[in-house]
Protein backbone atom coordinates (compact mmCIF):
# COMPACT_ATOMS: atom_id res chain seq x y z
CA UNK A 1 0.00 0.00 0.00
CA UNK A 2 1.61 3.20 -1.14
CA UNK A 3 1.72 5.99 1.81
CA UNK A 4 -0.92 8.48 1.58
CA UNK A 5 -0.43 11.54 3.16
CA UNK A 6 -3.01 12.78 5.37
CA UNK A 7 -3.16 16.71 7.09
CA UNK A 8 -3.08 16.73 10.62
CA UNK A 9 -3.21 19.53 12.99
CA UNK A 10 -2.21 20.24 16.83
CA UNK A 11 0.66 17.98 16.57
CA UNK A 12 3.12 18.14 20.26
CA UNK A 13 6.59 16.15 19.17
CA UNK A 14 8.30 14.89 22.51
CA UNK A 15 11.75 13.44 22.29
CA UNK A 16 11.47 9.42 22.72
CA UNK A 17 13.13 8.19 25.55
CA UNK A 18 12.91 4.25 26.13
CA UNK A 19 11.70 4.43 29.24
CA UNK A 20 12.47 1.09 31.68
CA UNK A 21 13.44 2.00 35.65
CA UNK A 22 9.97 0.97 36.38
CA UNK A 23 6.91 3.54 37.60
CA UNK A 24 5.54 6.30 35.67
CA UNK A 25 8.72 7.37 33.83
CA UNK A 26 10.41 11.10 33.39
CA UNK A 27 7.94 13.92 32.70
CA UNK A 28 9.04 15.19 28.87
CA UNK A 29 8.11 18.12 27.42
CA UNK A 30 7.46 18.88 24.17
CA UNK A 31 9.92 20.29 21.35
CA UNK A 32 7.04 21.04 19.04
CA UNK A 33 3.61 22.15 19.83
CA UNK A 34 0.40 23.06 18.23
CA UNK A 35 2.15 22.07 14.37
CA UNK A 36 0.31 21.19 11.20
CA UNK A 37 1.42 19.14 8.24
CA UNK A 38 0.77 15.61 6.63
CA UNK A 39 1.29 12.23 8.00
CA UNK A 40 1.66 9.15 5.97
CA UNK A 41 1.57 5.20 6.81
CA UNK A 42 2.60 2.80 3.91
CA UNK A 43 3.41 -0.96 3.74
CA UNK A 44 5.36 -3.00 1.11
CA UNK A 45 5.58 -6.62 1.74
CA UNK A 46 6.76 -7.09 4.83
CA UNK A 47 8.16 -3.27 5.57
CA UNK A 48 5.78 -0.72 7.33
CA UNK A 49 6.57 3.27 6.20
CA UNK A 50 5.74 6.33 8.50
CA UNK A 51 6.78 9.72 7.56
CA UNK A 52 5.62 13.10 9.41
CA UNK A 53 6.11 16.40 7.83
CA UNK A 54 5.45 19.24 9.29
CA UNK A 55 5.03 22.75 8.28
CA UNK A 56 7.74 25.88 9.80
CA UNK A 57 7.33 25.89 13.28
CA UNK A 58 10.28 28.13 14.00
CA UNK A 59 12.06 26.04 15.98
CA UNK A 60 15.78 24.84 16.41
CA UNK A 61 15.58 22.12 18.95
CA UNK A 62 15.62 19.31 17.31
CA UNK A 63 18.65 16.73 16.33
CA UNK A 64 18.93 14.80 12.99
CA UNK A 65 18.74 11.24 13.52
CA UNK A 66 17.37 12.05 17.07
CA UNK A 67 13.96 9.76 18.02
CA UNK A 68 11.03 11.66 18.24
CA UNK A 69 7.54 10.66 19.15
CA UNK A 70 4.62 12.78 18.18
CA UNK A 71 0.66 12.90 18.94
CA UNK A 72 -1.84 14.90 17.22
CA UNK A 73 -5.32 15.13 15.23
CA UNK A 74 -6.17 14.21 11.46
CA UNK A 75 -8.49 17.17 10.21
CA UNK A 76 -11.49 15.66 11.41
CA UNK A 77 -10.48 15.57 14.57
CA UNK A 78 -9.47 11.96 14.85
CA UNK A 79 -6.32 11.34 17.41
CA UNK A 80 -3.26 9.76 16.23
CA UNK A 81 -0.29 8.77 17.95
CA UNK A 82 3.10 7.90 15.55
CA UNK A 83 5.28 5.59 16.57
CA UNK A 84 8.80 6.62 17.37
CA UNK A 85 10.84 8.07 14.39
CA UNK A 86 14.21 9.47 14.03
CA UNK A 87 14.04 12.96 12.57
CA UNK A 88 15.63 13.50 9.03
CA UNK A 89 15.01 17.08 8.41
CA UNK A 90 15.88 19.44 11.76
CA UNK A 91 15.25 22.65 9.52
CA UNK A 92 12.32 24.71 10.06
CA UNK A 93 9.93 22.45 8.25
CA UNK A 94 11.10 19.39 10.45
CA UNK A 95 10.89 15.81 8.67
CA UNK A 96 10.46 12.29 10.46
CA UNK A 97 10.29 8.79 9.13
CA UNK A 98 10.86 5.52 10.12
CA UNK A 99 10.46 1.98 8.35
CA UNK A 100 10.05 -1.17 10.33
CA UNK A 101 10.84 -4.45 8.79
CA UNK A 102 8.68 -7.19 10.53
CA UNK A 103 10.73 -10.46 9.61
CA UNK A 104 14.64 -10.64 9.45
CA UNK A 105 15.71 -14.05 7.13
CA UNK A 106 18.66 -14.99 8.42
CA UNK A 107 19.44 -16.76 5.39
CA UNK A 108 19.66 -13.00 3.60
CA UNK A 109 22.29 -11.92 6.74
CA UNK A 110 24.92 -9.38 5.40
CA UNK A 111 28.52 -10.81 5.47
CA UNK A 112 30.60 -7.42 6.28
CA UNK A 113 33.88 -9.04 4.90
CA UNK A 114 32.00 -9.44 1.54
CA UNK A 115 32.12 -6.36 -0.67
CA UNK A 116 29.03 -7.51 -3.40
CA UNK A 117 28.47 -5.97 -7.03
CA UNK A 118 26.60 -3.23 -7.56
CA UNK A 119 25.31 -0.09 -9.30
CA UNK A 120 24.19 2.81 -8.93
CA UNK A 121 21.08 4.39 -8.87
CA UNK A 122 21.27 7.96 -8.04
CA UNK A 123 23.61 10.60 -6.76
CA UNK A 124 23.18 12.17 -2.87
CA UNK A 125 24.87 15.28 -1.38
CA UNK A 126 24.60 17.12 1.86
CA UNK A 127 25.23 14.01 3.62
CA UNK A 128 25.36 12.81 6.87
CA UNK A 129 25.99 9.57 8.57
CA UNK A 130 25.47 8.80 12.38
CA UNK A 131 25.19 5.26 13.94
CA UNK A 132 22.77 4.52 16.93
CA UNK A 133 23.81 3.57 20.14
CA UNK A 134 22.80 -0.15 20.94
CA UNK A 135 19.95 -0.44 23.51
CA UNK A 136 19.83 0.15 26.50
CA UNK A 137 21.66 3.57 25.24
CA UNK A 138 20.13 5.83 23.50
CA UNK A 139 21.54 8.95 20.97
CA UNK A 140 23.40 8.58 18.26
CA UNK A 141 27.50 9.00 17.33
CA UNK A 142 28.04 11.32 13.99
CA UNK A 143 30.46 9.59 12.00
CA UNK A 144 30.04 11.74 8.42
CA UNK A 145 29.39 15.31 7.71
CA UNK A 146 29.04 17.20 4.62
CA UNK A 147 29.34 14.44 2.47
CA UNK A 148 28.44 13.01 -1.05
CA UNK A 149 27.83 9.56 -2.90
CA UNK A 150 25.08 7.54 -4.46
CA UNK A 151 22.07 5.68 -3.64
CA UNK A 152 22.86 1.89 -4.72
CA UNK A 153 21.72 -1.37 -5.22
CA UNK A 154 23.55 -5.15 -5.38
CA UNK A 155 23.49 -6.71 -8.41
CA UNK A 156 22.31 -9.78 -7.52
CA UNK A 157 20.36 -11.33 -4.49
CA UNK A 158 17.23 -11.87 -3.48
CA UNK A 159 16.18 -9.24 -2.55
CA UNK A 160 18.82 -7.15 -3.51
CA UNK A 161 20.77 -4.77 -1.18
CA UNK A 162 20.20 -1.82 -1.09
CA UNK A 163 22.54 0.78 0.37
CA UNK A 164 24.38 3.79 -0.44
CA UNK A 165 28.26 4.75 -0.79
CA UNK A 166 30.10 7.35 0.32
CA UNK A 167 32.58 8.97 -1.56
CA UNK A 168 33.45 11.96 -0.05
CA UNK A 169 32.94 14.16 3.11
CA UNK A 170 34.47 14.96 6.77
CA UNK A 171 34.77 11.89 8.66
CA UNK A 172 34.22 12.62 12.20
CA UNK A 173 33.87 9.35 13.86
CA UNK A 174 35.97 5.94 13.02
CA UNK A 175 34.70 3.64 10.96
CA UNK A 176 35.06 -0.01 10.36
CA UNK A 177 33.32 -3.11 8.13
CA UNK A 178 30.84 -4.66 10.27
CA UNK A 179 29.19 -1.46 11.94
CA UNK A 180 25.25 -1.74 12.33
CA UNK A 181 22.50 0.54 13.17
CA UNK A 182 23.80 3.43 10.71
CA UNK A 183 21.83 5.99 9.48
CA UNK A 184 22.44 7.89 6.34
CA UNK A 185 19.97 11.08 5.29
CA UNK A 186 21.53 13.52 1.54
CA UNK A 187 19.71 15.27 -0.78
CA UNK A 188 18.85 13.78 -4.08
CA UNK A 189 19.51 15.75 -7.28
CA UNK A 190 15.74 17.31 -7.01
CA UNK A 191 16.84 18.58 -3.38
CA UNK A 192 14.59 16.43 -1.38
CA UNK A 193 15.55 14.77 1.38
CA UNK A 194 16.36 10.80 1.33
CA UNK A 195 16.74 8.64 4.28
CA UNK A 196 17.94 5.55 4.84
CA UNK A 197 17.92 2.93 7.91
CA UNK A 198 18.80 0.26 9.67
CA UNK A 199 22.89 -0.25 7.50
CA UNK A 200 25.74 -1.91 7.68
CA UNK A 201 29.34 -0.50 7.29
CA UNK A 202 30.33 -2.86 4.32
CA UNK A 203 33.15 -1.31 3.38
CA UNK A 204 34.93 2.01 5.60
CA UNK A 205 37.08 2.56 2.46
CA UNK A 206 37.22 5.41 -0.24
CA UNK A 207 33.91 5.24 -1.54
CA UNK A 208 32.23 3.89 2.16
CA UNK A 209 29.89 1.30 1.37
CA UNK A 210 26.37 0.80 3.50
CA UNK A 211 24.06 -1.84 3.19
CA UNK A 212 20.44 -2.57 4.39
CA UNK A 213 20.10 -5.02 7.21
CA UNK A 214 16.60 -7.12 7.07
CA UNK A 215 15.26 -7.06 10.26
CA UNK A 216 13.09 -5.40 12.66
CA UNK A 217 16.41 -3.37 14.94
CA UNK A 218 15.40 -1.05 17.49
Amino acid sequence: MQPIPRKVKNVNVYPYIDWKGGGVGPVILPVIEGASGTYAVGTLIRSVFYNLNLSSTGQTKLGIHQRYVAIGEYQDGTPFTTPWMYCTNAGDEPQFGRTINLLKPESEALNAEFLPDYITLGPLTDITVTQSFPPPAIGEILLIENGAGNVIATRTGTPHEMGIEVSSGNRVGELRAGLRNIMITGKNKDGQNVTMGNLTCISPNEPAIFLHQFGPFE
